[in-house]
């Protein structure tokens, strides 16, 4: 069993624990002021003292690009966003597109046309409803917050008491005014420093509460004690104290304001006279509403079903002042078990909720910018003249002005000496400080350079072309490769803020709505990256489209030439919805002129007319056929030439081969026939040289025989 609170005691707990919220936001507040302060071209904390102070807008532009961007992908001026359509049933689907006329098949096609009637009554309303309440305007201001400081917030469906002004014909025929009083759900940005939720969680998703801050002046305090809704004792109470004893829990909030007061040029806020609101968003004690049910009114008490009673806790919605004093106590309303906020971050956090904006990314490289320009300033006034260096004992004016003037007359004093020319000459030294103008230059052009890219915004970006090609082709995948980033943060605010915030419209819709032609089950199409294509080259490419397929006997039926035209005229900005009229109306045109056509006999001229163009068609298709058959005959030619040219280089480099062959083998034949030739030969000559050797050898033996015969016949017998 929870344990039992009262009102007074929860908004002491709540006021304890906004403080500690705000104490941790501290740390992101300092750093808001610091991107105020750079948006705004100025130094936080002045610069030192002497040399130059200017500061260069560089931040400024690159943020207010992003958010023009931004706002001109997200809401053109003649389309929207966002789409409802029914939630697609496969069978019923499947069974609607089946030919054959039966009950089953009439009953699933009379409901998709009653499921597509619905979503387009729904989604009619929604846009009244958001029109109504400037939503294009305050999502704007959220775009532009989520740029400076990072982080843009948006609550819907806010539920005010609106007045309707008419005149109306008296029957003396006079018009008089009269007022009609409504309820309509609105959407509202609210200022970053307004909003503090649960510090501990990343995202919203994962919040326990969150706290939104609103001043009231005394009149608009009075006006909530006639509220059925609100504890009129306790907004009585409230009255009775000074507005400045609800302001104790604004102590960060007091010191941003006086900052964006500074910096506006304005003085601080000294007295408020505004009361300090707070509205919670959280898990309330289910005692509380019994504790408020006892000081409503009848018929205004908060009921709660049967599993809402048996819990401790319920998610509930608190209004309270700034010291702890609850006013108003209510359960949530459309019971999503989502808060009402919508956040968007240029750039996230993956600790905080918080993100980062422009002026924080690209911080560093804006003070070496401001750095190098102050340096560039300060270095052009040294050297923009010599620094001269007189001696007064040699020199001394005319007309004792010391000051360098043209024509001006100087005497030589009596220290000058004889050769007083000579010292003279000397008495004057002129001097120049260097120039680094070129230096401080490349340092601005590097310092550029990163802004643009840790902004994510390159000069093609913002409009500035550069060395590119200008082709339609070119500057189409250029573009597309310059919005790759862009494409990101337009997919994250669909996904943050477009699905849920009109799935809250349409959920309190389906709630609270008496209008039964809008109720089914529907959902919602985020489309922001819809209009990311530059629009001349979206305008090209759907002309160039019509007249490639216009004509075209099949493709033709696949396209939707209606949209195709729409899409068109707004990539002019011709102002498709002045100039097109509705579908239902053109379809309306296109059946009765079919109708006609059909009726009416058929005039011979255009029976011809008709039959020549399906001739021609009919010829188109041939000679396409014919063009296709050649095509294909001459690349089976030019195959088989492929296949012919490898085979002969197949067979070449065989016959290469064999010759390479023959070759190593007639070689290796004549160097065994050269080695046998040389073996003979050699023996030859050793057996010859042998036997030269034995006839030598005899010779010798004979000659050296004794002489035995004196007759001379060297002892040969007779």
């Amino acid at each position: 069993m929870a344990e039992t609170k009262t009102l007074d005691g929860f908004g002491s707990e709540l006021q304890a624990l906004l403080y500690e919220q705000l104490k941790q936001r501290q740390p992101i507040t300092e750093r808001w002021v610091s991107d105020m302060y750079q948006y705004r071209n100025q130094y936080e904390g002045g610069v030192k003292a002497g040399g130059s102070k200017v500061f260069v807008g560089y931040t400024r532009s690159k943020t207010d690009a992003w958010t023009a961007q931004m706002t001109d992908m997200l809401f053109p001026s003649d389309d929207k966003n966002y789409g409802i359509q029914p939630t697609p049933i496969p069978e019923i689907a499947t069974l609607a597109k089946q030919t054959e006329e039966t009950p089953d098949v009439m009953m699933a096609r009379q409901l998709m046309q009653q499921a597509k009637d619905a979503a387009e009554a729904m989604e009619k309303l929604i846009d009244d409803q958001l029109l109504e309440c400037d939503y294009a305007a305050e999502a704007r201001l959220c775009l532009h917050y989520a740029a400076v400081l990072g982080t843009g917030i948006l609550r819907a469906p806010i539920v005010e008491l609106k007045e309707k002004r008419y005149y109306q014909q008296t029957p003396s025929g006079e018009w008089q005014a009269q007022t009609e009083s409504y309820i309509a759900p609105t959407a509202k940005a609210i200022l970053p420093w307004d909003f503090v939720p649960d510090m501990s969680a990343p995202t919203l998703k994962d919040c326990l509460f969150t706290f939104e801050r609103n001043a009231v002046t005394k009149t608009e305090l009075q006006n909530l004690a006639k509220h059925p809704y609100y504890l009129q004792d306790n907004v009585l109470a409230l009255l009775e104290v000074d507005a400045s004893e609800t302001h104790n829990t604004s102590n960060d909030l007091s010191s941003y304001n006086d900052t964006l007061r500074e910096l506006s040029g304005l003085e601080k806020v000294i007295n408020d006279k505004r009361y300090e609101l707070w509205t919670y968003h959280g898990n309330i004690p289910v005692s509380l509403i019994e504790q408020a049910n006892q000081q409503l009114a009848d018929g205004y008490q908060i009921e709660l079903n049967e599993d809402q009673q048996q819990q401790g806790e319920i998610n509930g919605v608190i209004v309270m002042s700034g010291n702890g004093k609850i006013i108003s106590v209510n359960v949530d309303p459309l019971d999503l078990n989502e808060f009402p906020y919508s956040v968007y971050v240029c750039e996230p956090d993956a600790a905080c909720l918080f993100g980062f904006g422009i002026p924080y990314l690209c911080r560093d490289a804006q003070e070496i910018l401001n750095t190098a320009w102050r340096g560039m300033i300060d270095n052009g006034v040294l050297t923009i003249g010599d620094q001269i260096v007189v001696n007064k004992s040699v020199l001394e004016p005319a007309d004792k002005d010391w000051n360098i003037k043209p024509n001006k007359v100087w005497t030589t004093t009596g220290g000058a000496g004889v050769a007083s020319s000579v010292e003279a000459q000397r008495a004057f030294g002129v001097f120049a400080f260097q120039s680094r103008q070129a230096e401080f230059a490349n340092i601005i052009q590097m310092s550029k350079a990163f802004m643009d890219e840790e902004s994510g915004l390159p000069m093609i970006a913002q409009g500035e072309q550069g060395q590119v090609t200008p082709t339609l082709g070119g500057m189409s995948m250029l573009m597309n490769a310059a919005n790759a980033v862009r494409r990101r943060q337009v997919k994250e605010w669909d996904d943050s803020v477009t699905k849920p915030l009109i799935r809250r419209f349409y959920e309190y819709n389906m709630q609270f709505s008496d209008d039964p032609t809008i109720k089914g089950d529907m959902q919602i199409i985020a489309r922001g990256t819809s209009a990311l294509l530059v629009k001349e080259t979206q305008t090209a490419q759907i002309i160039d489209l019509l007249d490639r397929f216009g004509q075209h006997p099949e493709l033709s039926q696949a396209f939707d030439w209606y949209d195709g035209l729409k899409t068109l005229m707004q990539s002019m900005s011709m102002g498709a919805k002045n100039m097109l009229i509705p579908r239902e109306e053109y379809e309306q045109k296109l059946q009765q002129m079919q109708q006609a056509q059909a009726e009416q006999p058929q005039d011979p001229a255009i029976m011809k007319a008709q039959m020549e163009m399906q001739l021609a068609q009919q010829k188109q298709q041939h000679e396409l056929q014919i063009a296709q058959m050649k095509l294909e005959s001459e690349l089976k030619i030019e195959q088989m030439k492929v296949a012919i040219k490898e085979k002969e280089l197949e067979i070449k480099l065989m016959e290469i081969q064999a010759n390479q062959q023959h070759s190593q083998q007639k070689l290796q034949v004549d160097r065994e026939l050269g080695q046998a030739k040389l073996t003979t030969d050699l023996q030859l000559n050793t057996g010859k040289q042998a036997m030269e050797m034995q006839k030598f050898k005899t010779e010798v033996a004979l000659k050296n025989q004794p002489l035995t015969n004196p007759t001379g016949n060297y002892g040969l017998e007779q």
